[in-house]
């Protein structure tokens, strides 16, 4: 009978240390996913940290990389405006020397123009002198040969006697021949020289036109009596 209890007791113990064994194999069971299931939430907690830390960097890199392009085309785009704005000035310095250049060169040849107008009409006034010369010399100054010339007639009675003192009868009257000699005008006539020529009834006289002064005739003179002076000889100087 004891032996049985006793049996039956030790069947027990085996079934409690079966089923105590079990229970704990089981809660090492659960403590083990309940442990695997908490590190794996805060490994993945402390990743996702990291993972937020390194997308900021990222974010951050490439705005930091914006902002040094941005930079960049700043200063390209101030660098091409001071370009541009030294080539308008330089373009605008270009301009104003050529219209200047062009201002000198229309001053020059509008002064060029001037001066050979100037020396045409200079030119024009010297043949202008001497077609008058000429035809003053065909007409009124023949040789005596062609019997052209005659005495200009004479104030004076008595014996002549020949005067050269500015303004007196004879003076004068010398001043009319060689006017009538050389066509020139006797009250506008330039008169250079009055003096003897050689002789106490011969004479020579400078004259020339107001307008040729360079032109100069020397005008030799006989003194015809009752007559006057008479042209003999007409010299362009």
């Amino acid at each position: 009978m004891n032996n049985s209890r006793t049996k039956l007791q030790s069947k027990k113990r085996k079934e409690n240390i079966l089923l105590n064994g079990s229970i704990a194999v089981v809660l090492l069971l659960i403590a083990g996913v309940s442990a695997f299931i908490f590190l794996g939430s805060n490994e993945n907690q402390a990743a996702e940290p990291e993972e937020e830390k390194s997308i900021a960097e990222q974010v951050q890199e490439n705005a930091s990389k914006n902002d040094d392009s941005e930079n960049e085309d700043s200063e390209n785009n101030e660098l091409s405006v001071a370009e541009i704005d030294a080539e308008d000035e330089e373009q605008e310095n270009n301009d104003t020397n050529r219209e200047s250049d062009e201002d000198n060169n229309a001053s020059e040849t509008e002064k060029e123009k001037k001066e050979e107008a100037k020396k045409k009409e200079e030119a024009e006034k010297k043949k202008r002198e001497k077609e008058e010369r000429d035809t003053a010399a065909e007409g009124e100054t023949a040789s005596p040969d062609d019997g052209e010339w005659k005495p200009v007639g004479t104030e004076q009675t008595g014996q002549h006697t020949s005067s050269y003192v500015e303004g007196s009868v004879d003076w004068n009257e010398k001043l009319k021949a060689a006017a009538y000699a050389t066509g020139l005008d006797m009250n506008t006539m330039t008169v250079w020289w009055v003096g003897n020529d050689g002789g106490p009834q011969n004479s020579v006289v400078k004259v020339s036109s107001p307008d040729a002064p360079a032109a100069q005739y020397s005008v030799h003179l006989e003194w015809i009596d009752k007559k006057g002076w008479k042209p003999v000889k007409v010299d362009e100087l």
